[in-house]
């Protein structure tokens, strides 16, 4: 087989493939419900797997929303504990210059008339 022939088949097979005969001359045109099918499943795995990779991105990202979110309450519930203390708040009060504190005599109720 020599150059020209070769350049004259390959050129033979590109023109039939641009103009849609490449099927029928091969023989496969029985075959391309299934070559279409084939096709579908792939365009359908690639469509899914970009749509896995998009919700993945978003798992991650709300991960790290989550794990910083944890740690400021964390923050926080320690900040509660601190002020929770009678000591620590009577300073604070002090602190702000209120005249707030503790009570010297216990506290009493005030009496409801019952009928």
């Amino acid at each position: 087989m020599n150059f020209r022939s070769f350049s004259a088949s390959l050129r033979n097979i590109i023109d039939a493939f641009f103009r849609g005969e490449l099927l029928m001359r091969i023989g496969a045109d029985k075959y391309f419900p299934h070559i279409a099918y084939t096709f579908m499943l792939f365009w359908v795995m690639i469509l899914m797997d970009m749509m896995i990779e998009n919700t993945l991105g978003k798992v991650e990202k709300n991960r790290e929303v989550l794990t910083s979110l944890k740690i400021y309450h964390s923050q926080k519930v320690v900040e509660l504990v601190s002020i929770d203390r009678v000591t620590t708040v009577e300073r604070l009060l002090k602190d702000k210059g209120s005249a707030v504190g503790l009570p010297e005599k216990p506290a009493y109720r005030l009496g409801v008339k019952e009928k």
